[in-house]
């Protein structure tokens, strides 16, 4: 697994790593329990994917932030 990202807040993460999953990449959350009681810590906690899908990741959590990802009409 390799490490793509740290976020502070762990609502986020697992949000950025629900989408991944979603798409096809076995995203996990590190450090989750850690950050259990506090829902924002300084360090954050990391995301971490299977090193072969690396890429696939960082240019999905790129689109989405950029809002190049749009629901499709005729999906609703």
């Amino acid at each position: 697994m390799k490490v793509i990202k740290r976020i502070r807040d762990q609502q986020e993460a697992k949000i950025i790593v629900s989408f991944l999953n979603a798409n096809g990449i076995a995203a996990e959350l590190l450090d989750g329990a850690m950050n259990s009681v506090l829902p924002v810590l300084p360090r954050g906690v990391r995301i971490a994917v299977p090193e072969d899908q690396e890429q696939t990741a960082l240019a999905l959590i790129e689109k989405a932030q950029s809002g190049e990802l749009t629901i499709d009409e005729e999906d609703e």
